[in-house]
């Protein structure tokens, strides 16, 4: 007995040390889930004015709360030495409702409109109910800050921050336009009071529903929908929750249907239309919508005829809500209510349904359920799971948890589901469950999610299936799927639509399809259910088991449609029959795929699939073959291809894909990189509607077939890497091919191929000197790289590709010219051409004007001469002016301090170590004061930096630069830039101009309320500090730039002589001097325009 009360006193001293190591262990910023879920203290909290309503309104209220047994918080519960702010936020948290009672004086009080911002903040973020009730006040002047209310925001204006005083403004707005209490429409405050205290139970009884369900993740989307439903509105207005199974739809408006029901005269909430209308006929359903919607149980309507008159004329003088759920077909929604107009003014009508297309006719508003994130869901499953209260299991289990939110991806179904199987259970039965799902989903899952996949035609089921078993992972388009399913009545474009619209499938960037893996789940049982004991007999294989057990016994059938491999089979090595494809004939997609290495030899090691006597055939109906380390070195001879639309081999052995003639017409996509024996491409020459050719790390390929330059559809042809091409030669224009990839060609010495729809050409790595001349006719090349290539000079037709945005010529060591460029290009990379002597632009500013240069870098070309360095300068300042021009200052407060960016909204940067004498502000440190000129308008004024960065010997890739304000306000805070450099080193001194647009406002900002500013500067190179040789700063009126640039063009367009008469003198020589002097154009282009004018006044004054 005494030992084992020992045992208790060391196992409690024990806990009790193991939570304070818990407490001072636990990181800053890490809470636990019962301190994020705030628990609940108070029925309401009454937020109000006390000298307008204490006295009288106030104790009446209070009164009937204890009456009623309504836990209701009031100002005078705060106890003695809590801090106001933090016990009312408290106070509101804590509290399922939040009663605000606006009165002639509430707004006067700036703790009544920080209740306010927080009640407000509450509803959005937590889903908390709120009813205002206005108090001899109109709502519209508590909505538009009228009256009382506007008075008092005008001294708030004068006294507070007006970040903070908008932020009031926009509470009252959010939080009159809820339904409330009008004191109006009442005879006295008795009537009043039993209105609130009547709103109050009733929304206390629907509260605790909505607690003990553990509803989590849907208070966002209940405060969105009540606010679209805006009954306060005279129109009949009818909104659609649309989204996959399972994720709560009918709770959602269930949820929204209780806070909303008791606004309205009538209500009803049809649950389940799939359902019930088989079961019970739609007619029947139709009576009992307008049985409870009029309060008569037992109301009947005849089917033949319309609404019974009495009933048409009652229904039009009532506002009424509806909600009908899951609906199906829009042929429910016509006869369930027909015309939306017989109900009375301000009627709602929800519906919830899977198919997009049913809601599209028949609603003004579809909101679309989305799974629930990470967090929402852990919480969901926890509650269920371990009923809230054991912080410990939560813990014990965090693993196995994790696994079940992956396998569930936010759908509250699954989550619910699988929290009721693994309540109370121990690991052993977690593990058990997670390993079953793995092959079965949960039945009740199942059943559920299946409904809309019964609600398909037989076509649409097909192509669903083919997705979810064959497409998935393949990352395919929506192009491609239209390609592979195409079939005579071309009804795949429809079935796509169809799936979309059920939220079966989605298309993500680059239109690649994509599919909820709980749909994909259903799916796979679906087809698992066609021979639950013989997966040989089934129609699509994906499970490697039932792939591994079919290839081995030779059990393949016609019914099999397709196989989707991922090598190796079960961690084995497998020896097939040279005809185990044989009984496959109607197999029409076979992809087997592997992990993805490319080596200079096919990997004999990897294989998984051995073929010892060969492979004698292919089915003929195959559209897609797919086969990552293909073993063979030819397809098979009685394999026809006239089907094949997709041929992918990628690592592969082939020397010559086909022995014989193969009609090819059917063939789009051809990829065969990484072919580690072949020295020529096939013979494409019956591949006429080949639209992308493959051929990339083919290290032994010397020749291109000229059969490739014949396709007439050929829209993209890889290349790269393939290390022993010498030559690629056109003879012929290519009409259609958009995409070349040559990179990594290193013996590629001669290089001709023209096409008129070329976008993108990628030279880099490669041994060419030249391009053809006709290179200027490409007119719609977007993308040149010429990259660490041998290009000796570039032709003057490049100027004439008027389309192209991106130039890179970094590393081009050879290259001693640069000639006149188009202007469009907006990345220039000419980093590391070291040769490089003479850049030419063109010979006019306003010719130079017309150009849209972003990024451009010259870094390390350090034989520039200094006419060169003048004229970069100059072309420098040109385009980044020009771009701060364009931006429109944004709103301020989006570009606080701590703002971090990659990249600048333009960048110039050239050899030098001189600041251009342009910018006003300049230093050799790395502070600089700033004096912003008097009366102009911080919204005109944008800033632009010059840094002059020194010598680095080390590597890296960026330097990061940190650019802090002086000023109380955001001390220790700092704006960051990551902006590129060459990644061996920086051979000299270089002048960095940069100008972006969010820095530019934040600093303008700044100027707005301060005349003057210091900025300090700091910069490293990765995480390197580096010492700044200089910086300047600029301050540009964008009003006064934009007529400069006008003037210019004027000068640059205009001949000057004594008959011009459209000039009218007031531009002077001095005038002249004065105007591009604030702007500091180089002297050679100043001298020039100003003699002009000088002319020009000579001409004026005879």
């Amino acid at each position: 007995m005494m030992a084992h009360a020992s045992f208790s006193r060391v196992s409690q001293m024990a806990y009790v040390i193991f939570v304070c190591l818990l407490l001072i262990l636990k990181p800053k910023g890490v809470t636990s889930s019962s301190e994020n879920t705030l628990k609940i203290k108070y029925d309401v909290f009454v937020s109000f004015r006390g000298p307008d309503i204490r006295r009288g309104f106030l104790s009446h209220l209070v009164g009937a709360l204890s009456r009623k047994k309504i836990n209701g918080f009031v100002d005078d519960k705060i106890e003695v030495g809590d801090e106001i702010p933090k016990s009312l936020i408290r106070a509101i948290e804590a509290s399922l409702i939040s009663l605000v009672i606006f009165s002639p004086n509430y707004s006067s009080s700036r703790w009544c409109l920080e209740e306010l911002a927080k009640i407000v903040e509450c509803r959005e973020k937590k889903g908390q109910f709120v009813l205002p009730v206005f108090l001899d006040v109109d709502p519209s002047d508590v909505r538009h800050q009228r009256g009382s209310y506007g008075d008092a925001f005008v001294k708030h204006e004068k006294k507070y921050d007006l970040v903070k005083v908008q932020r009031w403004r926009t509470a009252l707005q959010r939080a009159a336009n809820l339904s409330g209490l009008h004191s109006t429409k009442y005879m006295n405050d008795y009537g009043l009071l039993e209105a609130i205290i009547k709103h109050l139970i009733k929304r206390l009884n629907h509260e605790q529903k909505y607690i003990s369900r553990g509803l989590i993740g849907i208070g966002k989307s209940i405060a969105l929908l009540e606010s679209e439903l805006n009954p306060e509105l005279g129109d009949v207005r009818a909104l659609g929750i649309w989204g996959m199974g399972g994720l709560g739809k009918t709770t959602l408006a269930w949820e929204v249907f209780n806070s909303v029901r008791s606004q309205y005269e009538g209500s009803c909430f049809l649950r389940n239309l799939r359902e019930s209308s088989a079961r019970e006929g739609i007619f029947s359903l139709k009576s009992k919508l307008y049985s409870e919607l009029i309060g008569e149980p037992g109301l009947k309507i005849d089917s033949s005829n319309g609404l019974p008159p009495f009933l048409e004329k009652r229904l039009g003088r009532m506002k009424v809500i509806i909600v009908l759920d899951d609906v199906n077909d829009f042929r429910q929604l016509k006869i369930l209510f027909g015309a939306r107009e017989q109900f009375g003014s301000g009627s709602r009508i929800i519906v919830t349904s899977r198919d997009k297309q049913v809601l599209h006719t028949e609603v003004d508003f579809i909101y679309q359920v989305k799974p629930l994130k990470v967090d929402e869901a852990l919480r969901l499953f926890n509650s269920i799971a371990f009923k809230h209260e054991h912080r410990d299991l939560e813990m014990e289990f965090r693993e196995q948890s994790k696994k079940v939110i992956e396998y569930a991806k936010g759908v509250p179904l699954v989550l619910e589901v699988l929290g009721h199987h693994v309540h109370g259970k121990g690991k052993e039965i977690w593990e058990s469950l997670l390993d079953k799902l793995k092959n079965m989903p949960d039945k009740e899952v199942h059943n559920v999610m299946k409904l809309s996949y019964d609600d398909l035609d037989r076509d649409e089921k097909k192509i669903f299936l083919d997705i979810a078993c064959s497409f998935k992972w393949l990352h395919v388009t929506e192009d491609d799927i239209k390609l592979l399913l195409k079939d005579e009545i071309n009804s795949v474009a429809f079935g796509l639509e169809r799936l979309k619209d059920k939220g079966l499938i989605t298309f993500s960037k680059g239109t690649v399809v994509s599919m909820h893996d709980i749909i994909q789940g259903t799916a796979y049982e679906i087809v698992r259910q066609e021979s639950i004991e013989d997966p040989g007999k089934r129609s699509r294989l994906w499970d490697s088991n039932d792939i591994y057990q079919v290839l081995k016994a030779d059990k393949g059938s016609e019914a099999i449609r397709s196989i989707s491999a991922k090598l190796p089979l079960l961690n084995k090595k497998l020896q097939l029959s040279p005809r185990v494809f044989a009984k496959m004939s109607n197999l029409q997609f076979l992809d087997i795929l592997a992990p993805y290495t490319c080596p200079s030899y096919f990997p004999q090691d990897q294989m998984s699939l051995y073929f010892p006597e060969g492979l004698e055939s292919l089915p003929n109906e195959l559209r897609l073959l797919v086969w990552l380390h293909y073993p063979m070195e030819a397809l098979p001879t009685q394999f026809s291809a006239e089907n094949l639309q997709i041929l992918s081999l990628p690592v592969n052995r082939v020397k010559e894909l086909w022995h014989q003639e193969q009609n090819l017409q059917s063939l789009k996509v051809v990829v065969l990189e990484c072919s580690t024996q072949l020295t020529e491409s096939p013979d494409f020459s019956n591949a006429i509607n080949l639209e992308v050719l493959g051929l990339s790390s083919s290290l032994k390929l010397i020749h291109v077939h000229p059969s490739v330059f014949s396709l007439e559809k050929l829209t993209t042809l890889y290349l790269v890497n393939c290390v022993s091409l010498t030559s690629l030669i056109s003879d012929t224009h290519l009409r259609s091919l958009r995409y070349l990839f040559l990179s990594g060609c290193t013996a590629l010495k001669e290089f001709s191929v023209i096409s008129m729809n070329m976008v993108y050409l990628y030279l880099e790595h490669t041994g060419i000197k030249q391009l053809p001349a006709s290179i200027g006719i490409q007119s719609k090349l977007e993308k040149l790289n010429l990259a660490n290539s041998t290009i000796e000079y570039l032709p003057e037709t490049i100027k004439h590709l008027l389309r192209l945005r991106s130039l890179n010529l970094r590393d081009c060591r050879e290259l001693q010219t640069l000639p006149e460029l188009p202007p469009n290009i907006e990345d220039l990379n000419v980093e590391g051409c070291i040769s490089l002597k003479t850049v030419l632009f063109p010979v006019t500013v306003a010719e130079q004007m017309k150009e849209e240069r972003k990024k451009v870098a010259f870094w390390n070309c350090v034989a520039l001469d200094q006419h060169s360095l003048e004229a970069i300068g100059l072309n420098a300042q040109l385009n980044i002016m020009k771009h701060l021009s364009r931006f429109e200052s944004d709103s301020y407060q989006d570009y606080d301090a701590d703002y971090d960016a990659d990249g600048a909204t333009a960048s110039y940067v050239y050899p030098g170590s001189r600041i251009p004498k342009w910018l006003l502000h300049r230093t050799i440190g790395d502070h600089i004061t700033i004096d912003v000129p008097f009366g102009l308008p911080s919204s005109q004024l944008r800033f632009i930096f010059v840094f002059i960065v020194p010598k680095v010997a080390s590597e890296g890739l960026f330097l990061n630069f940190s650019l802090s304000v002086g000023d109380d306000e955001d001390e220790g805070k700092s704006i960051k830039l990551r902006l590129s450099r060459p990644a061996q080193e920086i051979a000299s001194d270089h002048v960095y101009l940069m100008y972006d647009v969010a820095c530019s406002n934040y600093l303008s900002s700044k100027a707005k309320s301060q005349p003057q500013f210091e900025i300090t500067v700091s910069v490293a190179s990765e995480y390197t500090p580096l010492l700044l040789k200089g910086l300047g700063v600029s301050l540009v009126n964008v009003a006064e730039y934009q007529s400069f640039v006008q003037q210019i063009k004027w000068l640059d367009t205009t001949s000057i002589t004594r008959e011009t008469d459209s000039y009218n003198c007031e531009l002077s020589y001095q005038n002249c001097s004065l105007e591009f002097g604030k702007f500091m154009v180089p002297s050679a282009y100043f001298n020039n325009m100003c003699t002009r004018l000088e002319q020009a006044e000579e001409g004026c004054d005879s």
